[in-house]
């Protein structure tokens, strides 16, 4: 009976398409494969993601870098600013204290003028039968035409009070530290050759010698022009200069300057130097990058007596100016505008050289004496070159002095109180 059952049944399903069939191996894999395309595409995708997002981390990390070294020397400027700014206030409050007091001492001046008798006021020049009206005008009247005086009647007091009166205006020029002394200019120079030329004009005339220069520290002496005699400023400039400010005492019985001072770079040529000339003797070179230079007028210092000269430079205008003596021999503008002066150098007294590898040029060695040297990374303003002409001391936080020399060759460090006592 079961037997007539299935049979049907198995006949039925022949007809049908017959019995189902396992799966086979190529069923089994396709799922797989599948899933792997799709694991390999989301990985794909990851990974663009990722890069993406690391470059996006790197730009941020440079902005941020960039961000935070202007914020540095921005602050570096600004507390430079702050102390140019303490410097020119301190200047003018003594300014118009020595203001205050000539103006006082004029009006005692104007005071003794009207005491004088009429027959003394007879010397001024009458005008309709008016008196001098303040005592420039009887200063003044000096020094005009006018009829005969009496012949033994007349005083000569006003003659002293003119004197008097340009003792005491010289006595407090010279201690504000104005005579000779220009002020900073508010806008660029022109043209630098022609604020040079007058400038220079002047400077063999006679020279206003500085006061008496004590504490300066230690004296180097360079005995000869012996290619070995140096002096090396170490460690040298960490970071570049985008203004610099040179000033020392010097004193050279040469008929030239020779180098006063040379910075080579470990790139190239020499980058700063401050040297005279064989064919000008009255003539020295204030060179910034290598063939860049500017002539300054040097004959004041080649009286075999001590002078303090400053260089100051600055890269925003491309300013300079040069002292003598607290007076300014030259100036100008637009000289290495933008530039800076690169770091990793050798700086180096007494010689010239043209690379930090080379040897030193016979021709550039510097003979004589040098004394309280020193280097900054800022420009001076004109108060701070007339304390240190004075015999006041340094300015504050100088990048370099004499103490960082090693000597080399014949050169030897000299303790002296005061220059003029210096052997």
């Amino acid at each position: 009976m079961a037997g007539t059952v299935l049979l049907p049944l198995c006949l039925l399903l022949l007809l049908q398409g017959g019995l189902p069939e396992a799966p086979g191996p190529a069923a089994r894999t396709g799922p797989v494969l599948q899933r792997l395309r799709m694991l390999e595409e989301q990985f794909r995708r990851f990974r663009e993601v990722t890069l993406s997002h690391l470059q996006s981390i790197a730009r941020n990390y440079n902005i941020s870098y960039n961000i935070d070294r202007r914020f540095q020397v921005l602050a570096e400027q600004a507390e430079a600013a702050d102390a140019a700014r303490a410097v020119l206030g301190a200047e003018l409050s003594r300014l118009a204290a020595a203001g205050r007091r000539l103006h006082r001492r004029v009006k005692r001046l104007e005071g003794t003028v009207g005491a004088l008798t009429p027959r003394h006021r007879l010397l001024a020049r009458p005008e309709a039968g008016a008196e001098p009206h303040s005592l420039w005008d009887t200063v003044r009247s000096q020094h005009e035409p006018r009829g005969p005086a009496p012949p033994s009647t007349a005083s000569p007091r006003p003659l002293k009070v003119k004197q008097r009166l340009r003792e005491e205006g010289h006595r407090l020029l010279v201690e504000t530290g104005t005579t000779g002394m220009p002020m900073q200019d508010a806008e660029p120079l022109r043209d630098a050759q022609a604020v040079t030329a007058p400038l220079s004009a002047t400077a063999t005339g006679p020279q206003e010698q500085p006061g008496t220069a004590c504490n300066v520290g230690s004296v180097l002496l360079f005995p000869s022009a012996s290619v070995g005699n140096a002096a090396v400023l170490r460690p040298g400039l960490r970071a570049g200069l985008w203004a610099l400010s040179l000033c020392t005492w010097v004193l050279t019985p040469a008929p030239r300057l020779g180098t006063v001072l040379n910075y080579a770079s470990e790139d190239g040529d020499s980058e700063l130097a401050v040297h005279g000339q064989d064919g000008d003797p009255g003539s020295a070179r204030f060179v910034i990058g290598d063939t860049a230079f500017r002539e300054l007028p040097v004959t004041p210092l080649l009286d075999g007596k001590w002078h303090h000269l400053c260089l100051i430079w600055s890269s925003g205008r491309g300013q300079y100016r040069f002292y003598v003596d607290r007076r300014l021999l030259a100036a100008g503008s637009g000289f290495q505008r933008g530039y800076e002066i690169p770091a990793g150098g050798s700086l180096v007294l007494g010689q010239l050289q043209g690379h930090v590898r080379a040897g030193f040029s016979p021709t550039g060695a510097f003979v004589g004496r040098l004394a309280g040297l020193a280097v900054w990374s800022r420009a001076l303003v004109p108060g701070e070159v007339a304390s240190m002409a004075t015999g006041q001391g340094l300015p504050r936080r100088p990048l370099l002095t004499l103490a960082n020399a090693t000597l080399q060759g014949e050169v030897q460090r000299v303790a002296c109180p005061c220059l003029e006592h210096c052997p």
